[in-house]
């Protein structure tokens, strides 16, 4: 059994398409996960979700009964871990909706003023599903990074809002008096 105990930080990647095929023949031939870890110089709790995410429930009609397995599929673990991908994207300012922003300036800045930046952000995301809208913490950081022209004070709320201190632990030391050398 080989055990790395290395000091050095370790780089992670991603499970490559090859290496799902892998995982599934190896799975084929009747090894268990840890086996497959190790044979792939992996971590256990990869293959594990891996396994977890290409795992598909399938029907078969044996003598009239029905019999619910579920099989691993690269392909599936592959399709399920690109569209996550996709879901996981940062979007930046340029991706997001423009007239998102256009709206959100000209409600922000009528009086008097009905929408905070989190209602705004939500009926318009109801209105236009299709749209890539940022979230509301995402707003409030590029209205302070000054990147819309909406500013701070315009926002009864952010102005308010204060950043909360750290609050450190107190030393649990004791302190003891002098040593019986150092008395009178």
């Amino acid at each position: 059994m080989s055990t790395n105990h290395s000091t050095k930080k370790s780089l992670y990647s991603h499970l490559s398409a090859s290496e799902r095929g892998e995982i599934s023949a190896y799975l084929r031939m009747g090894k268990n996960p840890s086996e497959i870890a190790r044979l792939l110089g992996r971590h256990r709790s990869t293959i594990s979700r891996e396994i977890k995410r290409g795992s598909v429930s399938q029907v078969q009609d044996k003598n009239g009964k029905r019999i619910y397995s579920t099989v691993y599929f690269p392909d599936s673990g592959q399709r399920v871990y690109e569209i996550n991908r996709r879901k996981s994207a940062y979007h930046k300012l340029s991706y997001c909706s423009q007239t998102f922003f256009k709206e959100l300036e000209k409600a922000l800045k009528t009086k008097p003023r009905c929408h905070s930046v989190d209602s705004f952000v939500q009926t318009y995301r109801e209105k236009h599903p299709l749209e890539v809208i940022p979230s509301t913490k995402t707003v409030y950081r590029y209205i302070k990074d000054g990147l819309l022209r909406v500013k701070p004070i315009d926002l009864p709320k952010m102005v308010c809002i204060r950043k909360r201190s750290k609050v450190r632990p107190k030393a649990t030391t004791k302190i003891l008096g002098k040593s019986i050398e150092e008395r009178p």
